[in-house]
């Protein structure tokens, strides 16, 4: 396969997962029964990490060793949100697995911002887990949380649609 399709393939992930997850609460959710929402999520999650796959190669050139980090814990933070249910640490699992991911995310955005590749997607990430941290400050856990999370999400969006345009030569 071409770089360029793989990348635009990427980019679609990105977008069709993150629509999904979107979408899912109102219109996918209320009509299942368990355990089928959960494979909705772990294709929710595999479409994301296609997305981070691709903005990874469409970056990678131009990482240094926080982004490889940055991007490593995100990986990981995507993982022990799928295996939360384990409650591997306890009743907080997917707390801590999530964080893990955002944690990645916005180390990885910082090496974003240094490398100027996916500027707005890597500034929504910072900015998911900066709101997310207000909302727990202000012990709201509902509109702020809601707000930190779409943060996230539209982070993955501008991505998808920069990876569907990257060029072969800024990849």
């Amino acid at each position: 396969m071409q770089r360029r399709a793989m990348l635009r393939l990427a980019g679609v992930a990105a977008i069709v997962g993150a629509a999904i997850d979107i979408v899912a609460p109102f219109l996918i959710y209320p009509r299942l029964t368990d355990p089928w929402p959960h494979l909705v999520y772990v294709a929710i999650d595999l479409l994301l990490l296609f997305g981070m796959l691709g903005v990874w190669s469409a970056s990678g050139r131009k990482a240094n060793v926080l982004g490889l980090g940055g991007f490593v814990l995100a990986l990981l933070g995507v993982m022990l949100v799928r295996t939360s249910s384990a409650e591997i640490f306890g009743a907080a699992s997917y707390v801590i697995a999530s964080s893990v991911w955002s944690i990645g995310m916005v180390v990885w955005g910082i090496d974003l911002l240094r490398a100027k590749l996916f500027r707005i997607p890597a500034i929504l990430w910072i900015a998911a887990l900066v709101i997310g941290l207000v909302g727990i400050v202000l012990k709201d856990h509902g509109p702020v949380a809601h707000v930190a999370k779409m943060s996230f999400i539209v982070g993955f969006i501008l991505a998808g649609l920069d990876l569907i345009r990257t060029r072969e030569q800024s990849a």
